[in-house]
């Protein structure tokens, strides 16, 4: 059963014990700094030419930091492995990765307990040579191979051309670089090294004999071998995948739209090629820009992504001309085609049309579309009718008597402008196109989490299962990155073909855009001034006022009443000190790509990107105003608190959702937990709570290196109240923290510890005054 509860907002606003803590003992009396074997590798031990270094090996060392008291010095880059493994017996360096335990190696070395990784043999071929099968060892036989002087990977592909019974002939290069390059010109047929490399237009045709491989030091270190294998341990725990993680990050083979197909498959493909008939497809023409015919070509992300798929399969094809998407689904009924493009990810649904389906090669999210107005909660929802992925998305997320149908997309968004349904529920670059071509902006688009459904390639039951296996294949040559590029590609063609409305005029002129919003800036800045200007003048005239009908105090409430005025100088000069540069910096790129535009109409694409960004630069500015307007109506007494039920668990994830990308960014963990919260259905302010939690959030984010940590840690507090719980919200960072002096003033108006001039970090001052006013506010 649940239980409505009112709660009070119980805030540790920042962890101010933290902050107020001395600074942290000198990093010399509790660090051990030990010297790596740092020889140069590729994909594992690099330094580029600004001297950065990368790879599996460095990554993996600060990985191990993190869980130690260990800092490095690096030695022996222009060394070779064999070079370190010297170095660490003669005592010039505490430690090398990488090495692979050996009876040997273990007499005179220690190695920690767990692997750091796996280095299996590989033997690759130069991408586009079908001539070799994977599996099928006949293609083997006789094949030019390179290798390694000295590598250990030759004897394990010896043993495994044993193993399948074929015969090569093998070339032995000095370096890592002669191998490769000796493969891409054909001077040899494939190549054998270990899966310890980064690789550039090969195809991976076997991989075996998987070794692990270790940290080594030396015997007379077991202190630091223990430290080292703690770590492990603890990074084993915290992140269990992560060598797998790294290796995709530092060796993913780049196969280069590699299809490997049996001989089967093979003499399947070269018949259907000699005998000249083109394989059908269909697709949903009503579904821009997934996918639609324009002038008779078929376009979209969809059409474009399986044009890759035909192009590495040399299949022939063509579409059937459809008008609309109920003549579509007609003729997917009477398998009229060879091949559907659009298949929901779903083998029941093709099953029950008895077809057969690949594996999903791109996914979909959804958006819902509701009126900018609108608040409360989702009673009706239209969406189109017999759209197989979005029909099955929308009755599982909605209940039927929620739901009414229109035969298309521009029929469910009236029915929302008109105020008939609450919201729609559309694929999201579809909502995407309307959002953009709504001029009033009168629509609000929220993306419905991660959920996404998949589209697969359709192939008729009764038709030949070689043919599934043909596509099914090539939808696994497709890259993520692949995908992503016609994605961006399709949505921008998506946006210059959008109609000529006044947002159209605008892109096409942008001059005018640039003028408009410089002065549309200029006047939402002197209202905002004029704002502030007009509260203080009101807040004199009535101490004045107050003054003058007190006759027997005059002179005292005269006296107060200039020191009224006084303060509010004082607050105003406060102010226009704190935000003039913050107001300056952004009015300057104003004024300046406007100038820059102006002098380049003739060039649209750089015209455009001043565009862009004196639109980031008004954003900012809008901001600023944002926050002063925020505490106007907040001492003002504007600002209500409107409890509605809502869900702490949804709260948190939403919150999570909103700051992944500046987490990501700054390369940040963040961590949200909960602790003995066992009443998650609530009544609150979500709103005013939300703003509270990003106010502190984006200021720990703001204020915390790359690399550092963010927690936000929610708590159920016993509660004397019956009906009431008390719940306490705990964010904390790992970042520069504040002085105890600013710290009595941190909810004081326009209070900066720096000013963006000195800490490069703007704002006006306002955050945490209003965060504290809404905490007040919610009897926290």
């Amino acid at each position: 059963m649940k239980f409505r509860k009112r709660f009070c907002v119980a805030l540790v606003l920042l962890m101010l014990a933290a902050l107020f803590a001395p600074a942290a003992m000198s990093s010399a009396e509790s660090e051990t700094v030990v010297r790596v074997g740092f020889f140069a590798f590729s994909g594992y031990h690099v330094i580029d030419e600004d001297g950065r270094r990368s790879g599996y090996g460095y990554e993996f060392l600060q990985r191990l930091a993190t869980h130690s008291d260990l800092t490095y010095e690096y030695i022996g880059y222009d060394a070779s492995y064999a070079d370190a493994l010297d170095m660490l017996r003669n005592g010039e360096v505490d430690l090398v990765t990488s090495v692979s335990y050996t009876p040997e190696r273990a007499e005179e070395f220690l190695f920690s307990k767990r692997d750091i990784g796996t280095n299996s043999t590989i033997f690759t071929v130069k991408a586009g040579n079908q001539a070799v099968i994977e599996g099928d060892y006949s293609t083997y036989d006789g094949l030019h191979i390179g290798m390694l002087e000295g590598n250990s990977k030759n004897a394990n592909f010896e043993r495994f051309a044993s193993e399948h019974h074929f015969t090569y002939t093998s070339e032995y290069f000095a370096t890592q670089d002669e191998l490769t390059a000796a493969l891409q010109s054909g001077r040899v047929d494939g190549i054998v090294t270990g899966s310890l490399r980064v690789s550039e237009n090969e195809w991976l045709i076997d991989s075996f004999d998987a070794s692990p491989f270790y940290v080594c030091v030396r015997k007379d270190r077991a202190d630091l071998m223990k430290k080292i294998d703690d770590a492990i341990d603890a990074m084993d725990m915290h992140e269990p995948d992560w060598r797998n993680e790294m290796h995709e990050t530092y060796y993913a083979t780049d196969q280069a739209g590699q299809i490997v197909l049996s001989a089967e498959e093979r003499g399947f493909l070269d018949e259907l090629i000699q005998s000249g008939e083109k394989l059908q497809v269909l697709m949903n023409p009503a579904r821009a820009p997934y996918s639609y015919f324009r002038d008779g070509v078929a376009r979209g992300i969809l059409p474009a992504a399986f044009e890759l798929m035909a192009q590495r399969l040399s299949l022939p094809y063509e579409y059937v001309q459809v008008a609309n998407k109920d003549e579509y689904f007609a003729l997917r009924a009477a398998s009229a085609a060879d091949i559907v493009l659009d298949f929901a990810s779903d083998y029941y649904l093709a099953e029950e049309e008895d077809y057969k389906i690949t594996n999903p090669y791109f996914h979909t999210n959804f958006t819902r579309l509701t009126l900018s107005s609108f608040s409360g909660e989702i009673r009706s929802i239209s969406t189109i009718r017999n759209l197989d992925i979005l029909h099955t998305f929308v009755t599982d997320a909605y209940a039927p008597e929620q739901i009414v149908y229109c035969d298309t997309v521009d029929d469910c968004v009236r029915a929302v402008l008109r105020g008939d349904v609450d919201a729609t529920v559309l694929h999201s670059y579809i909502a995407e196109r309307y959002v953009r071509d709504d001029e009033r902006n009168r629509l609000v688009a929220t993306l419905l989490g991660e959920d996404s459904m998949g589209y697969s390639i359709g192939v008729h039951a009764k038709d030949s299962y070689l043919l599934l296996s043909l596509l099914d294949k090539a939808v696994s040559s497709l890259s993520d990155a692949e995908i992503s590029a016609i994605v961006a590609q399709e949505v921008e063609e998506g946006r210059s073909d959008a109609n000529q409305s006044l947002i159209a005029f605008l892109y096409n002129n942008p001059v005018y855009a640039l003028l408009g919003t410089a002065l549309v800036l200029l006047l939402l800045f002197a209202l905002a001034m004029l704002t502030v200007r007009i509260r203080n003048q009101r807040q004199l005239q009535e101490k004045i006022n107050r003054a003058t009908a007190a006759l027997e105090a005059r002179t005292e409430e005269l006296s107060r009443a200039l020191s009224a005025a006084d303060a509010a100088n004082r607050a105003k000069t406060t102010f226009l000190n704190n935000m003039s540069h913050d107001i300056r910096t952004p009015m300057n790129a104003i004024i300046g790509f406007t100038a820059l535009a102006t002098t380049h109409l003739d060039n649209r694409e750089r015209a455009q990107d001043y565009l862009g960004k004196i639109a980031q630069a008004s954003n900012h500015l809008l901001s600023l105003i944002n926050d002063v307007l925020d505490m106007s109506r907040i001492e003002s007494g504007k600002v209500t608190i409107e409890e509605r039920p809502e869900n702490l668990a949804d709260i948190l994830q939403s919150l999570r959702n909103i700051i992944q990308s500046d987490i990501h960014s700054k390369r940040l963990e963040l961590f949200i937990d909960t602790v003995d919260v066992t009443d998650e259905e609530v009544f609150c302010d979500k709103l005013r709570l939300n703003q509270i939690l990003l106010n502190l959030i984006s200021n720990a984010i703001k204020f915390t290196p790359v690399g550092g940590k963010v927690s936000v840690q929610v708590t159920q507090k016993p509660s004397d109240n019956p009906g009431s719980g008390i719940y306490e919200f705990r964010v904390k960072d790992t970042g520069i923290g504040m002085s105890p002096e600013f710290a009595r003033t941190v909810f004081e108006p326009f209070t900066r510890e720096r000013n963006s001039t000195v800490s490069g970090i703007q704002g006006t001052g306002l955050g945490m005054a209003i965060t504290k006013n809404i905490v007040d506010m919610m009897n926290g």
